[in-house]
């Protein structure tokens, strides 16, 4: 007898451990069905954003076009009496020949400019007497103190 309820007691535990075990599966079960039912609310939820962000692109779009093109016509009013006059002569701007221009406006060139520049560095020095002064050639001083 003993045996019979020890058995009874181990059939009772394992039937407890099936519905516990039954009870964890239906739980998952509806969480995943909650999940699935968010995620399916999310994905139309961001079908509908783009949907809305794509419209409103579409209308930004147009805003504009329709902004370039009345800036455009403005333009084309504001030089429509102009286009239509027939085209003038050209006439130079300035009454002044060219080759006054260029003096006026020309630095000196290069070629100009190194013989000048040349002069002044290949100039020689002259030597230095007793008082320092360079203004006498060498041979001067010999005179100088013969006097």
């Amino acid at each position: 007898m003993a045996q019979v309820e020890a058995v009874r007691a181990s059939e009772n535990e394992a039937i407890k451990r099936l519905e516990t075990t039954q009870k964890e599966i239906n739980d998952i079960g509806l969480a995943t069905q909650d999940a699935l039912k968010r995620a399916e609310m999310a994905d139309a939820a961001k079908k509908a954003v783009e949907g809305e962000l794509k419209r409103w692109r579409e209308r930004e779009q147009k805003r504009v076009a329709e902004t370039a093109s009345r800036i455009l016509a403005d333009a084309n009013a504001a030089q429509g009496p102009t286009e239509s006059m027939p085209p003038k002569a050209k006439v130079p701007r300035s009454t002044t020949p060219p080759h006054v221009e260029r003096k006026v406006n020309k630095t000196p060139t290069k070629k100009t400019l190194l013989p000048v520049l040349s002069s002044i560095f290949n100039k020689k020095k002259g030597h230095l007497d007793d008082n320092g002064s360079p203004s006498h050639p060498p041979n001067d001083n010999k005179l100088q103190k013969h006097a």
